[in-house]
């Protein structure tokens, strides 16, 4: 069985601490381009080994993987590029995209992960409804553990279009949150519409949609750079309320 993504901000506390795991996207006319990445975040060299993993599915559920896997030695402070796969937008079923990141002793100390619900064809941006997942759900069977969501309710181009440049930004920063990320767009002053960001119910951004790209581009970095320093204040109480 195959669900969404990467790690819960609870359970990530022993992953990606200080060697983390990313994979970014690439898009061209034709492909998706998957790059895994290790980062160091320590002044410490490290020898280790890595498994970049692709998951399909197909319409009669029945799954293929491939796999790369390397050792590989990162320097203190370094950021590398581990390997890269290329999903053509023709490619049907589900696909799910995997990183794990393995100390000197093979035990895991960083994982990212990414799914395409509709193989090449999903349109990078459009995960799954969420349904009644909670917060606490236990992991899944292939030790994974479900993040939070970027919902969309947008209603014009202009709004679709910060959704995607919101969404790939995030993706490629590999926000790690439980939390869900509401984007809504409702009727606004003239011929504008109103885009509001919202976490947990509240408001961290909103703004009067134009259709300039430039100007969405800018929107959706401030967008994110608001997200992330709320839902480092979440975690932060999140952690105290422990401790407590």
């Amino acid at each position: 069985m195959f669900c969404l993504l990467l790690t819960t901000v609870g359970r990530a506390q022993f992953f990606n601490k200080e060697i983390s795991a990313s994979i970014k996207i690439e898009r061209t006319s034709e492909f998706y381009t998957f790059k895994a990445i290790a980062e160091n975040k320590t002044p410490s060299d490290y020898n280790l080994r890595y498994e970049f993993m692709v998951f399909k599915k197909d319409e009669n559920n029945n799954t293929s993987k491939s796999s790369q896997e390397d050792r590989f030695f990162l320097e203190a402070n370094q950021r590398k590029i581990l390997s890269s796969v290329t999903v053509n937008y023709n490619v049907e079923g589900e696909i799910i995209i995997a990183l794990l990141i393995f100390d000197k002793d093979d035990k895991p100390i960083g994982k990212a992960r990414l799914e395409l619900p509709n193989g090449g064809k999903t349109e990078l941006g459009e995960p799954r409804p969420q349904a009644t997942l909670s917060r606490d759900q236990a992991a899944p069977s292939d030790g994974f553990f479900l993040q939070g969501f970027v919902i969309e309710n947008t209603i014009t181009k202009a709004g679709r279009d910060f959704y995607r440049y919101f969404f790939l930004d995030y993706y490629n920063r590999q926000i790690i949150t439980s939390n869900n990320i509401v984007i809504d767009e409702v009727p606004g002053r003239n011929r504008f519409t109103r885009v509001s960001v919202s976490i947990e119910g509240r408001v961290v951004w909103q703004f009067f949609a134009q259709p300039r790209k430039e100007y969405l581009k800018q929107m959706a970095r401030t967008a994110l750079d608001r997200s992330i320093a709320y839902l480092q204040q979440l975690q932060k109480q999140s952690t105290q309320l422990t401790k407590y």
